[in-house]
C-alpha cells in the first residue's frame, strides 16, 4: 500500500483517509440536501401559483356566468328564430338598439320618460352575420325608415309600414318581417337600449373621435363644440349615435347634412369601431371590463337560446380581434313620399337582393371576391373604420334607377375614431 505525502510532508494514515472520505461524502450529500430542498420549495411555489391561477379564473369565470344569468331573456321566440348552425359555422344575430324609454323613470332626461314616449321602435336594426373560423363579422344595416310589408294581423302595424314599427310589437314580428322581405333566416336575438349604449360608453371611461368640424343637432342635443381628436362620453355619444337632424360648421356657416339616417348609419359604424378600441385598450383594466359587463347585463335582452356558454365561447373565439374584423354595409334603397306625404325608402328590388345574396354569401365557399363585389365609398381606402361599403355584385354596380342610394358618397363631417 502506498501513500502520497500530505503539505506538511507527513504521509497520511488509513484512520485519516477514512475521516476524508466520509466527509467528502457529507458535504457531496448536503449539497445534494440543498438542491432537493429548493427543488421542492420551487414545486411547492408553482403548484400554489398554479392553484391561485386556476382559483382566480374559475371565479372569474363563475362570476362571470352569475353576471350573465342577470341578462333578460326573451321566451317565445323559437318560432321566429332559426335553429343555430353548427359550432364554428357563420351565424346571423339581429341587434336591435331600442328606443323603448322604460329606463327613463322621471322623464329627466333629454330622451322622455316611458309615459312621455310609449312603445318601442328598433332605433337601430342591424344584422350580424358572424364568421367564427376567420374571426370576422359582417353587419347589414337597414335603415329604419325602409318600407316593407310586416306580416300578420297586427292593427296599425301590418300590412306596408316602417320596418322600425314592426319592433313595437315584440321582436318576433320584426325576426318575421326580416326573412319575409329580406330571406335572411335569424339564429339569434339581442336588443339594447338608451341606456346600455350610454352605459358601455362610460364604463370604459369615455370613446375618442377626431371631429374635422363643429356639430350640432336640437334634436338629439349634441353639441360638439370644438374641432379635433376629443374624448366624449355617455350622453354626448348617445347623442351623437342617435343624431337624425345634424349640422356642422364649415368656414363659418352651419350646413345640414340632410341624410337622416344613412348619416346616422355612418355615425353608428364610428362609434362601433371607436367603442371595440377602447374596450380592447381597457381588456387588462378589471374595474373597466367590470362596469362594462354590468351596463350590458342590465340593458341587454337576449333569445332565451342564446346560452352563457355560448357567449362566452364567442368571446374567447374573437378575443383577438379588431376593428378590422368589422365589416359594415347598408342596404341600398329609394328615397319616397307615400300618398299620405310620409318620407321613406322604397326597397330597390335588384341591388338589395344582390347585397343580400352576397351578405348569405360570406363565410361560405360561395363567397364572392371582395375585389369584386364590394363597392367602396368615394375617397375612402376600403381600411378606414370610419368608410361604409356596399357588397354589390359587377352586374348591379350601375343601376338604371339614378334613385337608388348606396350610402357612399362621403361624409367627412361625422368624424372618425382616434
Amino acid at each position: 500500500m502506498s501513500y502520497e505525502e500530505t503539505n506538511d510532508g507527513q504521509r497520511p494514515g488509513p484512520a485519516h483517509a477514512k475521516t476524508s472520505r466520509r466527509a467528502g461524502r457529507k458535504e457531496r450529500a448536503a449539497k445534494r440536501s440543498k438542491g432537493q430542498r429548493w427543488r421542492r420549495r420551487i414545486v411547492a411555489s408553482l403548484s400554489i401559483l398554479i392553484v391561485l391561477v386556476l382559483a382566480l379564473v374559475g371565479g372569474a369565470y363563475w362570476y362571470v356566468n352569475y353576471r350573465l344569468d342577470q341578462t333578460t331573456r326573451i321566451k317565445g321566440l323559437a318560432g321566429a328564430l332559426h335553429q343555430h348552425a353548427k359550432p364554428g359555422k357563420p351565424f346571423d344575430v339581429l341587434l336591435v338598439g331600442s328606443d323603448s324609454r322604460q329606463f327613463e323613470k322621471n322623464g329627466s332626461s333629454a330622451f322622455g320618460s316611458a309615459s312621455v314616449v310609449t312603445g318601442q321602435r328598433s332605433d337601430v336594426t342591424i344584422i350580424a352575420r358572424v364568421i367564427p373560423a376567420t374571426q370576422q363579422i359582417y353587419l347589414l344595416s337597414i335603415p329604419r325608415d325602409t318600407l316593407v310589408h310586416i306580416p300578420g294581423h297586427v292593427p296599425y302595424i301590418s300590412g306596408e309600414n316602417r320596418i322600425n314599427a314592426a319592433f313595437n310589437d315584440g321582436p318576433a314580428l320584426l325576426i318575421k318581417t326580416i326573412e319575409d322581405n329580406f330571406g335572411i333566416p335569424i339564429e339569434h336575438f339581442a336588443a339594447i337600449n338608451f341606456a346600455g349604449f350610454r352605459g358601455m360608453v362610460n364604463a370604459v371611461g369615455g370613446i375618442k373621435i377626431d371631429f374635422p368640424y363643429k356639430l350640432k343637432d336640437a334634436f338629439s342635443q349634441l353639441h360638439i363644440d370644438h374641432t379635433g381628436c376629443q374624448l366624449i362620453r355617455g350622453n354626448e355619444a348617445l347623442a351623437y349615435v342617435r343624431s337624425r337632424h345634424l349640422y356642422y360648421l364649415k368656414n363659418g356657416t352651419w350646413y345640414y347634412d340632410g341624410l337622416s339616417d344613412w348619416s346616422r348609419i355612418r355615425r353608428q359604424d364610428v362609434f362601433f369601431h371607436a367603442l371595440v378600441e377602447k374596450v380592447k385598450g381597457e381588456a387588462l383594466n378589471p374595474a373597466a371590463m367590470n362596469d362594462l359587463l354590468l351596463a350590458v347585463v342590465r340593458n341587454l335582452a337576449i333569445d332565451s337560446t342564446f346560452s352563457n356558454s355560448a357567449l362566452l365561447n364567442l368571446v374567447y373565439e374573437f378575443r383577438h380581434a379588431g376593428v378590422g374584423s368589422l365589416h359594415s354595409e347598408v342596404l341600398p334603397t329609394i328615397p319616397y313620399v307615400t300618398p299620405s306625404g310620409q318620407d321613406v325608402l322604397k326597397q330597390a328590388p335588384g341591388p338589395d337582393r344582390a347585397m343580400v345574396r352576397a351578405f348569405m354569401a360570406e363565410g361560405t365557399k360561395a363567397a364572392p371576391s371582395p375585389s369584386r363585389t364590394r363597392k367602396k365609398a368615394h375617397g375612402s381606402t376600403g381600411t378606414s373604420p370610419s368608410s361604409t361599403t356596399s357588397t354589390v355584385p359587377s352586374s348591379t354596380t350601375t343601376t338604371t334607377n339614378p334613385n337608388v342610394f348606396y350610402d357612399t358618397q362621403p361624409e367627412p363631417w361625422n368624424g372618425t375614431p382616434c
